[in-house]
């Protein structure tokens, strides 16, 4: 797991979620708690600092303790009578069941995609694929890089669920998405070569695919990989802690 962050790493996190006009005091904060989660991968069982997040933030508890409930309504936060709020450990139910999710609507936008055959595959799902070798084998001499690994990763995702042409199901995916990253955040399996150059290998495939106008083989190939990394996650997760 990884560590508890320092005030400091709290306060990138609020500094980011610099206030817009139309910006609520709850909104902000929840964009700063959302950062938090997803940049700073804070551990599973970690305690929410609402109070520090409030002086970050330069308002009171009220609106952070606020969004913080939104986002313990949606699982992604815990509760505990002698901790309070901190970042919730997954079940195993939890995440396969996100992961089927998140399959559904990748599918099924390389399905609608599938069916547009005056539409060519854009061009930046290729560049996704060659950024993601590069970014692996930075990754394999820098762990810290590894981050731009995954946000590499889930912008190839997302730029699938693109293809299918409906906002709303790219609002699903982008909402599906959070869910799914901060469930793992702190829970990573061990950064390998192996591991790092199979899911390019994988994206790589899907592209070739698409490229060669095959876009049935696209969607069974983006399934297996899907189904390939919940599998792998849930045996991770599934291992006994030391």
């Amino acid at each position: 797991m990884n560590p508890p962050r320092t005030a400091a790493a709290h306060e990138d996190a609020a500094a980011s979620a610099a206030p817009r006009p139309d910006e609520s005091l709850e909104s902000r904060a929840r964009q700063a708690l959302v950062d938090w989660l997803t940049k700073e991968h804070p551990s599973p069982g970690q305690p929410v600092p609402v109070r520090e997040f409030a002086r970050r933030l330069g308002m009171s508890r009220t609106p952070v303790r606020s969004a913080v409930g939104r986002l313990y309504e949606r699982g992604l936060l815990a509760y505990d009578a002698t901790a309070g709020f901190t970042v919730a450990i997954p079940s195993l139910s939890s995440l396969y069941e996100l992961f089927e999710l998140r399959l559904m609507l990748e599918s099924h936008s390389l399905r609608l995609f599938a069916e547009r055959t005056d539409l060519e595959p854009p061009a930046k799902l290729r560049e996704l694929v060659d950024e993601a070798e590069e970014l692996g084998r930075l990754s394999l001499k820098d762990h810290s890089r590894y981050i731009e690994f995954r946000d590499n990763d889930s912008r190839f995702h997302r730029a699938i669920v693109e293809l299918g042409g409906l906002p709303r199901l790219l609002e699903l995916h982008d909402d599906l998405h959070l869910s799914i990253h901060v469930t793992r955040a702190g829970m990573e399996a061990p950064i390998t070569a192996s591991r790092l150059d199979t899911a390019v290998a994988e994206h790589r495939a899907v592209v070739d695919a698409l490229e060669a106008g095959d876009r049935l083989r696209a969607r069974d190939l983006l399934e297996a990989h899907v189904l390939r990394v919940r599998d792998q996650t849930i045996a991770f997760l599934a291992r006994p802690r030391m």
